[in-house]
């Protein structure tokens, strides 16, 4: 560090009694180094694997109820090809901030954090409310939003900031307390389908029990806006090719999966 403070004739450390820290002039060279020290790592890692096949594993957080849209078979045509290489794949629907360093992509439904991450948008969905045609047909008729008062309805959490939007342009917004949260909206779904009440599902979660009849889904002149589904990832300078590569080969399965489930 002296060595390179004398070679720029510049103080760029603070040295304390327990603690280094970057001073002003520090900062700035850090600030312009740094795309250039990431184009080298990146380097370094493109040529290490020129000389090898796949090897190591990718970590992933993906909503429960986008398993089945072709990551499981993605990930094993993957590891049939590449033996070398590994997968571990956390389930959850908890909103994704950011990636922890052990974390190497995630999968999210709608909003995205305001953070570094990069989001390639792989196709998207919207929340409907649906109902078994035995519920329907010995219930009263829902054709309003405010008439969901009067029926038992299950939801993917205890607070559903429900946003709907007539086609003639009336707008319908509350936060809606169902009385049956389940976290999985395959689970809220399901309670939908076996006859308990009104479900608020999702397109890509219904989209199978809709067309077989098993489902109906209501309100269809009250509509909420789509909302995104994006892989959250590094900056590809930071990756390995695995992670490169992979994030290929899901980006197309899954644009092609969501496509044919809407």
């Amino acid at each position: 560090m002296a060595n390179l403070e004398a070679a720029i004739g510049e103080k760029l450390f603070d040295r304390g009694a327990n603690r280094l820290s970057l001073t002003p002039r520090g900062d700035e060279l850090n600030a312009r180094l740094r795309p250039a020290m990431q184009s080298v790592a990146q380097a370094l890692n493109e040529l290490d694997d020129w000389h090898s096949d796949y090897a190591g594993h990718l970590a992933m957080h993906i909503p429960p109820s986008l398993l089945h849209f072709g990551i499981r078979q993605t990930i094993s045509v993957f590891l049939e090809a590449h033996p070398n290489t590994k997968f571990d794949l956390a389930l959850n629907n908890r909103p994704v901030q950011r990636l922890d360093t052990n974390t190497h992509l995630a999968l999210v439904i709608g909003g995205l954090p305001d953070s570094d991450l990069i989001a390639a948008r792989v196709g998207h969905t919207r929340r409907i409310l649906v109902a078994s045609p035995e519920y329907v047909g010995t219930h009263s008729e829902i054709a309003h939003p405010d008439q969901l008062s009067d029926h038992i309805v299950t939801a993917p959490g205890p607070h559903v900031p429900l946003i709907l939007r007539h086609e003639d342009g009336r707008n319908w917004a509350q936060s809606f307390e169902p009385q049956f949260a389940i976290d999985d909206v395959r689970d809220v779904t399901n309670e939908a389908i076996s006859g308990r009440g009104v479900a608020i599902s999702t397109t890509i979660a219904a989209a199978g029990d809709l067309a077989k009849g098993r489902l109906t889904q209501l309100l269809h002149d009250w509509q909420e806006q789509p909302m995104p589904i994006s892989i959250l990832y590094r900056d590809n300078r930071l990756q390995s090719r695995l992670e490169r590569d992979f994030i290929k080969v899901l980006r197309a399965e899954l644009n092609k999966s969501l496509t044919d489930h809407l």
